[in-house]
């Protein structure tokens, strides 16, 4: 027999999913997106300390126990303003390192661009192609070679981006990872500045110089940043 937990004793699809996955599990208050992204995470939610109203195991939960949180009974440190730690779930241990390989130290810039490469794992990312007419991009670009001999395609092309982030700034949003009791995020933030890394081959390797605030500067300016 199911134990309806809605108004007046009637039983929801919240009551149903708990006696389908067991007594157990049915204990524990979520909502049944956070249960199915613990179950694409291979976790247990009776083992998750739920932080939401009445002890209800929110989508935050989820990921701080992902990251090495707190398990159910024990006390689960919040962030400030009360919204728990959210954050990339870590990579596992490295496994299957034989004693006839070879371990390498990583130093230098190749050092630094393993961070970078790392936290730019947090970023969202899609791709986008097209056809553009670039006729009199490059007529332009061959008449002011004649004074500028180092000038590129590259600081057309990043300044246009600029204005077509100008034309949709959603483009040009993040997340705030701040969730509400229920562990869904609440806002989003549109930045003024447009800054772009940009991947270039060099004789040290794969380089990302950051140019800031493009939306501020000249197709000139780009390109020196560029050098």
């Amino acid at each position: 027999m199911i134990t309806g937990s809605g108004k007046d004793g009637r039983v929801t699809k919240e009551d149903l999913i708990n006696h389908m996955e067991g007594s157990t599990v049915a204990k524990i208050r979520s909502t049944p997106a956070v249960r199915a992204f613990a179950k694409e995470n291979n976790l247990n939610i009776s083992n998750i300390k739920g932080t939401g109203t009445d002890g209800r195991v929110t989508r935050s939960d989820v990921l701080d126990f992902m990251n090495g949180g707190a398990p159910a009974g024990a006390a689960v440190s919040k962030a400030a303003g009360g919204a728990a730690r959210v954050g990339i779930p870590s990579q596992p241990p490295l496994t299957g390192v034989m004693a006839e390989d070879q371990v390498k130290k990583i130093v230098g810039i190749k050092k630094a661009m393993t961070k970078t490469m790392t936290q730019s794992l947090s970023i969202p990312t899609f791709t986008y192609s097209d056809d553009i007419d670039a006729t009199a991009t490059m007529a332009l670009r061959k008449d002011l070679k004649t004074h500028l001999p180092d000038l590129t395609l590259l600081p057309f092309f990043i300044k246009a981006l600029s204005l077509a982030m100008t034309e949709f700034p959603l483009v040009n949003s993040i997340v705030d990872p701040a969730v509400d009791s229920e562990g869904y995020i609440k806002e989003y933030v549109i930045k003024k500045d447009h800054n772009y890394a940009v991947a270039i081959d060099s004789e040290h390797g794969l380089m990302t110089p950051n140019i800031k605030k493009v939306n501020e500067k000249s197709i000139l300016q780009i390109n020196q940043e560029l050098r």
